[in-house]
């Protein structure tokens, strides 16, 4: 397993900060009306433009789990605590410690504690939270899309290092969102197929032209299948 992103955070960044860095191409999923999949979609806005019905804007809400704490994101209109049902259920389990929830607006990664091991202390007046280094914790949005945390390191500050409070999160690295057509192998995904009766895969990507060829015959659409165009985070447009 190869990350998809390697980020540099200050101690002073906001999880917030992380939260949008977080680049995702279930944010970008236009639901194409049944019939009418070859009509364009200018998928370059609809990321994260409220005029585009994308999986954003169906599923808004989202969170980062770590060491004991769901940090909701409330930022976007009509989000909701998506982490209630988890907590639920995790309250009549006993193999699970207390967890709670609170706004992820404000927290900033030092008051995460980040240490080498887990270790929870709380007090009649505070609770107090540690995070792990190299422990994988979660960020759970557009529905049920996971992504996995890691923090790997921990160091000061070095001259060396850029200054800017706002240049941080800083990618450092980012793995390439190109992905070749199933079909030919020589063009780019240009559509993501689903439910699919003639497809060996529950879902299967395809560039234009072969998604156009296999799928349709003479503009009328061949079978049952869900498809949505597909978009690398790498060409992602925040607006």
């Amino acid at each position: 397993m190869t990350p998809e992103r390697k980020l540099l955070l200050r101690g002073d960044s906001t999880l917030m900060s992380l939260r949008q860095k977080i680049l995702c191409i279930c944010d970008s999923v236009v639901e194409l009306e049944d019939g009418k999949e070859l009509e364009p979609v200018d998928q370059s806005r609809a990321s994260f433009c409220s005029e585009f019905v994308t999986h954003m804007v169906l599923y808004p809400s989202s969170f980062i789990f770590i060491h004991d704490t769901f940090y909701v994101d409330y930022s976007l209109p009509n989000s909701t605590d998506i982490s209630e049902p988890i907590r639920e259920f995790m309250a009549k389990k006993k193999c699970f410690d207390p967890v709670i929830s609170r706004n992820i607006e404000g927290v900033r990664i030092i008051d995460l504690k980040l240490r080498l091991f887990n270790r929870l202390h709380q007090s009649s007046e505070h609770h107090f939270y540690c995070g792990r280094l190299g422990q994988p914790y979660v960020f759970q949005h557009s529905g049920t899309c996971e992504h996995l945390l890691i923090f790997h390191d921990l160091r000061l500050l070095e001259k060396s290092d850029a200054q800017e409070l706002d240049r941080y999160p800083m990618v450092l690295y980012e793995k390439k969102g190109d992905v070749r057509c199933a079909a030919c192998k020589r063009g780019y995904a240009a559509f993501v197929v689903e439910e699919c009766e003639r497809l060996p895969s529950p879902y299967m990507m395809f560039c234009d032209s072969c998604f156009r060829e296999f799928f349709f015959l003479h503009g009328h659409k061949i079978g049952r299948f869900t498809a949505h165009p597909y978009m690398p985070i790498n060409r992602f447009t925040i607006l």
